[in-house]
């Protein structure tokens, strides 16, 4: 991974500023003497700089709103958008998705990954997917009943309107529709609001982590246990580092994440500062996975709300 960022001219200054060879990276422990990746670095190389491939070579990119400056672009090859589509499967899988189930995706196409990133995953699985998008809640509703929907993604504001909607129209859940499963995430979300969607829908709700800059959906997912986020350690070196001395901290102790991906052609990241607040939690997990799981957002380490 360090050989190919070597491609980018950002990543090829970067360690040249840092008096860093690829060569000098030859365990887990020596990640820590590559510098971080930022938010603002990707800003600042708008565009396409941190690209480690040509152009010709990719094949879509997805971008941030942009709200604050420059949007932040990531670039995926036809092998990123294979892998991408291959681990969100994986997560969609072990929440108990099958070839015979058919899943509704609520969340808006476009820009935004989370539209893209799961049709494609659930693709990848088999089901029969319905990319209904965002919105027009009264047709969600129809598709629901017409096509015999069993599993659906939407963040959790949404999916409280969606059971305000089948109150207004009469619609019973549990007795008019087929629904079993729910992928939420994009949005912070408490234990007692997963709860309280699972009680009014009569299903159950599996929290999903992603961010662009990673892929979009598919960093991290619950597994059955609904005891924290399986994060795929085959795509990605995880690290917890205190915020402020950005030092590592033990397992369970709550720090900013900060992710390497290790299989990207298009862009890869080297240290990436997620801001995003978590903790590796410590043991086993009871499905018998070994990936390291991550627990829900607790915040952020910079200044947004």
């Amino acid at each position: 991974t360090v050989e190919h960022c070597m491609h980018s001219a950002f990543y090829k200054q970067r360690f040249k500023e840092a008096g860093l060879e690829p060569g000098d990276i030859r365990s887990l422990d020596d990640i820590r003497k590559i510098p971080f990746t930022t938010k603002q670095d990707l800003r600042d190389t708008y565009p396409f700089g941190m690209a480690s491939v040509p152009l010709s070579q990719c094949v879509r990119l997805h971008s941030s709103s942009g709200t604050t400056g420059n949007p932040t672009v990531i670039l995926h090859t036809q092998k990123d958008l294979n892998e991408w589509a291959n681990a969100v499967a994986r997560c969609l899988w072990m929440v108990g998705c099958r070839p015979d189930d058919v899943f509704q995706n609520t969340s808006g196409y476009g820009m935004f990954t989370g539209g893209l990133g799961f049709q494609y995953g659930a693709e990848r699985l088999g089901m029969l997917t319905v990319p209904a998008a965002a919105g027009n809640t009264r047709r969600q509703l129809k598709f629901f009943t017409d096509f015999g929907t069993t599993v659906v993604h939407a963040i959790p504001s949404y999916a409280t309107r969606i059971y305000e909607v089948m109150q207004q129209e009469g619609i019973d859940p549990r007795r008019d529709t087929r629904l079993r499963t729910l992928v939420i995430g994009a949005e912070p979300h408490s234990e007692e609001q997963r709860r309280r969607i699972q009680d009014m829908l009569g299903v159950k709700a599996y929290n999903s982590f992603g961010m662009s800059e990673m892929c979009g959906p598919g960093v991290a997912f619950e597994c059955k246990e609904q005891n924290g986020m399986h994060i795929w350690e085959d795509y990605y070196i995880v690290e917890i580092v205190d915020p402020k001395t950005l030092e590592p901290v033990p397992d369970g102790e709550i720090g900013e994440l900060v992710l390497t991906t290790i299989n990207r052609e298009a862009m890869p990241l080297l240290r990436y500062r997620t801001r995003d607040l978590t903790r590796i939690i410590p043991g086993e997990c009871p499905c018998g996975r070994h990936h390291k799981r991550i627990d829900r957002m607790k915040g952020r380490s910079d200044d947004m709300i």
